[in-house]
């Protein structure tokens, strides 16, 4: 075979073989997650406020990824606490830092072991900051005994494809690997969704929508009012976890 011959064979299979190459991580998932609110309340402004959260995870049969080793920080300010919404990847270890000149009293309601501790005055780096490191996927919520403003709920999940987004706003996953993936939808005062969704080149923009019974104004989100935040522990509490 001549040697002009065979660079007019190769040649179109190397670009074959780069354009396979590039398809293998080359597709994505993206799209706008909107929320419905269907409760007694109108939707006020303060529902603009809150995030949405989007995590992409592999389907059934595909290998999970490694845990993550990453660090997220929440400020109490003012008894509150900020961020009060966080999706977080497996792994993941929360820094609560207390900007406040009086003491917090932290505890967790969640399907994992229960967590506890006490927080010193702002300025004492060795009393004013506890660390948890979240190893198992779930939602955890975070109080304070002291202060029923105090409040914050971290979803863990097994995936290091997270995206916070405000309702209306596209999210986007790229260079991913073509095929079945699952995504998880979820925002304070709505109900988590999963969605079984397909890796391609180029997708359309997927439509989503979350469900709030909890309407949007009037201190009735999940990060909102004082009464919320005592419903919302009544009802983890009545699922069987301890404070």
């Amino acid at each position: 075979m001549s040697s002009s011959l065979a660079d007019k064979l190769i040649a179109p299979a190397l670009v074959l073989m780069a354009a396979c190459a590039g398809n293998a991580v080359g597709a994505e998932v993206r799209g706008t997650v909107n929320v419905d609110y269907e409760g007694l309340f109108q939707r006020g402004n303060e529902a603009d406020k809150y995030p949405v959260s989007v995590a992409l995870q592999p389907a059934d049969g595909q290998r999970s990824p490694q845990p993550g080793t990453g660090r997220n920080t929440i400020e109490i300010v003012a008894n509150r606490m900020q961020p009060a919404f966080l999706t977080v990847q497996r792994g993941t270890t929360i820094e609560f830092v207390n900007r406040d000149d009086v003491f917090h009293e932290l505890f967790t309601l969640s399907a994992g072991t229960p967590e506890r501790t006490q927080l010193g005055k702002a300025g004492n780096r060795q009393h004013d900051r506890a660390s948890f490191t979240l190893d198992r996927p779930g939602t955890v919520h975070f109080f304070c005994r002291i202060h029923n403003k105090g409040y914050a709920r971290i979803d863990v999940v097994d995936t290091p494809y997270i995206q916070t987004v405000q309702p209306g706003a596209e999210f986007s996953f790229k260079g991913l690997r073509p095929g079945p993936w699952r995504l998880r939808v979820a925002a304070p005062a709505a109900e988590t969704e999963w969605v079984d969704v397909t890796a391609v080149t180029s997708p359309p923009p997927l439509k989503l929508s979350l469900k709030s019974r909890s309407g949007g104004s009037g201190g009735t989100s999940g990060t909102g009012g004082n009464a919320n935040v005592g419903r919302l522990y009544r009802s983890v509490a009545a699922t069987g976890a301890a404070p």
